[in-house]
């Protein structure tokens, strides 16, 4: 293999494992481990909010790291860890420790995931191939597939502390390729010229678009953290679950390499509000109809977008405040990332139900558009 295609593998590898299951993988397991051990919609969202808590404060701590060896070692700690607190969680039934685990396996995610990010986008830009970042970030939807495709054909077998070991052991054997391929590289022999023309990012107002992406967080955690709950919990949809899961992730496994062509063609500010719009219907779908199909095709429309917004949202805001707009961009997200999951169990829990919570989600993205076409009008007006 060469050194290019070591790289990105080492990158995708690195996003399905710490991303695509160690944040994810709670969403599949959340139905087994509620009817295993008989928590409350409550102590559902608290789980995913100490996940969302420990990415965000993650985030800001790999902020500070400046230089790449200790930006490489921030990565290989984050990488390890991730793994092991996957691991961890099915050794204990222990709610005190999977709040702490969780909150550990958050903050593993975030210092891992934008580690290995920047160091493969600072080795590709070296060589004019900013594009195939695209196939890194693909690696979030293998990891949710695969994990999802796990619990599907495991859960007759293991119980919920079986499937969290299964993970973390097969997660564990693909350390070896991770740790060896993510590091700084010299890819100059691999660069390659496709002269053509392509939109790129024109900064927007940073305030109404760090307020459009800290309502994103809000509103996608939701869907991603109770969605196969909400389906099995319908009557005839109880094997459909599972597969809600494994097809937004395969929808994710193309969707930044498709709405990052789409940006280069029509505009990035322009792609990242047609892809609000997409993932508003698919939140909303699985409360329009209570059908299979409606909630695989809202899989599709969900999967395709929310990780391709993130992909669009930082070259449009990452300038700002003198170039803190990545960090500030990133620690909104992770606030609104980390309430929705504890606002929703706090309302199914009591006065509402999961259509009111998929709703409530709906409506906050659609206030987050609202403040992306404010913030893109603002830009013109300016100009």
């Amino acid at each position: 293999m060469s050194s290019l295609s070591r790289l990105l593998l080492g990158g995708f590898l690195t996003l399905a494992v710490v991303m695509g299951v160690g944040r994810f993988y709670y969403t599949p397991l959340l139905p087994i481990m509620r009817a295993e051990h008989g928590f409350g919609v409550g102590t559902a969202g608290l789980i995913a909010g100490f996940n969302f808590a420990g990415y965000l404060i993650g985030s800001l701590l790999v902020s500070l790291v400046s230089g790449a060896a200790m930006r490489l070692a921030v990565f290989r700690f984050g990488l390890v860890l991730s793994v092991a607190t996957t691991l961890l969680m099915g050794l204990t039934e222990s709610l005190p420790l999977w709040y702490a685990l969780r909150t550990l396996s958050g903050i593993a995610s975030a210092m891992a995931m934008i580690s290995a990010a920047g160091i493969i986008a600072e080795s590709l830009a070296r060589i004019g191939q900013e594009a195939r970042i695209g196939w890194v970030f693909g690696g979030v939807g293998s990891g949710i597939a695969a994990s999802g495709l796990l619990v599907h054909l495991a859960e007759p077998h293991l119980s919920g502390g079986g499937l969290w070991i299964a993970a973390g052991l097969f997660c564990a054997a693909l350390l070896p390729v991770m740790l060896f391929f993510v590091g700084d590289r010299d890819l100059s022999a691999f660069a390659r010229t496709h002269p053509h023309k392509k939109r790129i990012p024109r900064p927007l107002p940073f305030w109404p678009l760090f307020a459009s992406y800290t309502l994103e967080g809000l509103g996608y955690s939701v869907f991603a953290t109770f969605i196969v709950a909400i389906v099995k919990s319908r009557p005839g949809l109880e094997e459909v679950g599972n597969w809600v899961w494994i097809i937004a992730g395969l929808a994710g496994l193309p969707s930044c390499l498709f709405w990052s062509a789409l940006a280069e063609r029509i505009g990035f500010s322009l792609a990242l509000l047609l892809a609000f719009l997409t993932q508003i219907l698919g939140i909303a779908l699985p409360v329009m109809s209570d059908s299979g199909t409606a909630a695989l095709l809202a899989a599709v429309l969900f999967g395709g977008t929310f990780i391709p917004i993130t992909l669009l949202t930082m070259p449009l805001g990452r300038k700002g405040l003198n170039g803190r707009g990545f960090a500030v961009l990133t620690a909104g997200f992770g606030l609104g990332q980390m309430f929705g999951p504890v606002a929703t169990g706090w309302l199914v829990a009591g006065p509402a139900d999961y259509d009111t919570a998929l709703l409530a989600s709906a409506g906050v993205v659609i206030a987050g558009a609202a403040l992306l076409v404010w913030a893109m009008a603002r830009r013109e007006a300016v100009v």
